[in-house]
């Protein structure tokens, strides 16, 4: 072991003998600690919330949707899946038609949107099918001749309805039959065939879906018309990049966009927020590095005649420096590896237990997520031990121009 890590080892375990050295060394170890596991856990917390949110939102929805520039629908919207299913990067593609309507039943009246949907392609470019926790999305094409279609309701909207497995619904569309007695809204009975949890509360309490003829005849499409066209991407891809792709392809007729950009002020100002905190937090291992900078000033003064005899010795200023310098970094790494383990329990155990309950209404899930990133624990640690590097080099500097002299003097 080089002269100067023994030297420093043996300064940071002499520590109890001086009272004040001690506590400082202590405060900067907790300090750094809780510093540390704050900023992990919180930069976690956002993360874990982006991403949650991310994969939820994505559940119900495509990568890519292709539509018309304005409300006209997508006709021969066969010709075009085939046309975006041979572009490169393109996994699959599905028809949809969306619509809304005043959904009644005996018990309640609410109004919902209606996604009409193909059930074997819908399972292509969504996860849907997955949060089905009564009935199947097969269940939708599954119909007896003069039998009402089917439909699958969110949990919060099957609840405000009262409705249901084999129970029937009426959906009221905003457009009007002309009668003749007059203008008279267009009304369908469904059966309700499932019902699904997104875990997004928004989701759950106003979607619905319905086989995609029951949305051409409820809203009085041709059959070879779509409200748009669903796109999944390949693993790998980039959305946006094959966004331009399909545009080009396409030749700018219909209106290629990605999920992500559709919602990009969303989670623009949750990065921004992350960051934010990420700057602000780190004031805590600033203010805890205080403490590492009066401990080793008060390690300096209290080692004055060590310091000049080694000097004596033939030492050199740079191995000076380089003493206090490390009793400094051994404090911060320990604080640091502390807090990252700290860090880790918590989250571990927020995440196993769900110990942190969260209003779903509000926040889109059911308990307080962390993403477990060991790169931000990376992060977070360098920068902890940059800042107890720093911190450490201004009384170090003192130590190294301390004349032999007045050390002996002093003593």
């Amino acid at each position: 072991m080089k002269i100067d890590n023994l030297i420093a080892l043996r300064y940071f375990k002499s520590h109890k003998r001086n009272s004040i050295v001690s506590f400082l060394s202590i405060t900067s170890i907790i300090g750094l600690m809780l510093g540390t596991a704050t900023l992990i856990l919180v930069v976690s917390v956002m993360s874990g919330f982006t991403n949650n949110l991310k994969e939820k939102l994505m559940g119900t929805n495509s990568d890519i949707i292709i539509t018309d520039f304005s409300t006209v629908p997508v006709r021969d919207y066969n010709k075009l899946i085939k046309e975006v299913e041979n572009i490169k990067g393109v996994k699959a593609a599905a028809p949809f038609v969306n619509t809304q309507a005043v959904s009644m039943s005996g018990s309640g009246v609410s109004g919902i949107i209606i996604k009409g949907i193909d059930a074997d392609l819908e399972k292509t470019v969504s996860k849907i099918s997955s949060f089905i926790t009564f009935g199947t999305i097969d269940d939708l094409k599954n119909r007896q001749e003069g039998e009402p279609y089917g439909i699958l309701l969110g949990k919060n909207l099957a609840f405000s309805l009262m409705a249901g497995i084999g129970d029937t619904i009426t959906l009221i569309s905003p457009q009007l039959n002309r009668g003749p007695f007059g203008l008279n809204p267009k009304m369908r009975s469904f059966i309700v065939k499932g019902i699904f949890d997104t875990g997004v509360y928004e989701y759950n309490a106003s979607m619905a879906y319905i086989s995609i003829e029951a949305a051409q005849d409820f809203i009085g499409l041709k059959e070879n018309s779509v409200t748009g066209i669903s796109v999944a991407v390949e693993s790998g891809i980039n959305s946006i990049d094959l966004v331009y792709t399909i545009n080009q392809k396409i030749e700018n007729k219909y209106w290629a966009r990605d999920w992500l950009s559709m919602n990009q002020s969303l989670f623009s100002a949750l990065e921004l927020e992350k960051y934010a905190l990420f700057i602000v937090l780190t004031l805590i291992i600033i203010v805890a590095s205080f403490s590492i900078v009066s401990m080793i000033a008060i390690t300096v003064k209290d080692k004055q005649k060590d310091i000049a005899i080694l000097r004596a010795y033939g030492a050199g200023s740079s191995c000076i420096r380089s003493i206090f310098i490390r009793q400094g970094l051994i404090v911060g790494i320990l604080g640091t590896a502390l807090g990252n383990i700290a860090a880790l329990l918590l989250s571990v155990l927020v995440t196993k237990y769900k110990l942190i309950k969260l209003p779903e209404d509000i926040y889109f899930m059911d308990s307080l997520p962390l993403n477990i990133d060991y790169h931000v624990y990376l992060v977070v640690s360098v920068c902890a031990v940059l800042v107890t590097f720093l911190a450490s080099l201004l009384p170090s500097n003192q130590s190294a121009k301390m004349n032999i002299v007045d050390g002996i003097r002093n003593d």
